[in-house]
């Protein structure tokens, strides 16, 4: 895949497919964000992207990284859920969850007690050939965590860049990912996290294995950037990779509140159900 720096045209075409700053051009997604950006994501090969007004590289690049990356995938039909993934044991833990549930610094968490960074936001997953067994790729990213949790986790030392200019969210260079490669490795859980409401008082977490009836559907709404891949038409093949997923890999749920209080116990709720499901 290429991604290069280009001027691209007011209008790119007859939408197939039209959103509120998105459109589908036969193989071609188109993002717009006024004042800030245009992209380009082509035939899963790609991406085109334009900077505007005042914008830097640096503004459009988690556009380039979430978004983008999210239609090349969906473009080349693969497997994309919204989940940070660390590798324990050699195999990989998928932490999927909404915008804000806590994915990122409950990674950073498992990271400090062994496991190894492998992805921040996206997990692609591609079925081995041989084995049969769901494999995540890394994406080679770093954590990208709020000050709160770097100061919790005393990543201090390794906190980078803002993401953006405005906010306090940072890079932080995960500690191991040199010596973790490149190799794909198998899926050993997917765990969905369930955030209480703010209104209830926090407390312990809870975590509890899901029956394949109720774990289809809800690793259904983790997909990635799903409204790309149901405009693409690929829903039919997206219950076939998730069917084959749930038979090899374990989901389950965890219930926790938002905030630092219970992280260390949920970080040990996920390796003990790990552990538990062999």
């Amino acid at each position: 895949m290429s991604v290069r720096l280009e001027a691209i045209p007011d209008n790119p075409g007859v939408p197939d497919y039209l959103g509120p700053t998105w459109r589908l051009v036969g193989r071609r997604f188109y993002l717009e964000i006024p004042g800030l950006l245009r992209l380009m994501a082509h035939d899963g090969r790609e991406i085109v992207a334009e900077p505007l007004g005042t914008a830097t590289e640096a503004d459009i690049a988690p556009f380039i990284l979430s978004t983008g990356f999210a239609a090349i995938l969906h473009q080349r039909q693969q497997l994309v859920l919204h989940a940070a993934t660390v590798a324990w044991r050699g195999r990989t833990i998928a932490l999927c969850g909404r915008t804000g549930a806590g994915k990122s610094t409950l990674a950073a968490a498992l990271c400090r007690d062994g496991a190894d960074f492998v992805g921040d936001d996206i997990a692609t997953i591609r079925t081995d050939t041989a084995t049969g067994a769901p494999m995540v790729w890394p994406d080679g990213r770093q954590h990208r965590l709020w000050a709160d949790a770097i100061d919790h986790l005393s990543l201090g030392e390794r906190q980078g860049l803002p993401i953006r200019s405005n906010m306090r969210k940072f890079h932080v260079a995960p500690s191991m990912l040199a010596e973790l490669g490149r190799e794909a490795l198998p899926l050993a859980g997917v765990v969905l996290l369930q955030t209480r409401e703010r209104t209830v008082p926090p407390g312990p977490p809870g975590i509890k294995r899901l029956p394949l009836v109720d774990a289809a559907p809800l690793l259904r709404r983790e997909i990635y950037r799903s409204f790309l891949a149901r405009q693409m038409g690929h829903d039919p093949l997206l219950f076939a990779q998730i069917a084959a997923l749930l038979d090899r890999v374990p989901v389950f749920t965890l219930e926790r509140s938002l905030g630092l209080e219970y992280l260390d116990a949920s970080a040990a709720l996920v390796l003990d159900a790990m552990v538990e499901a062999g």
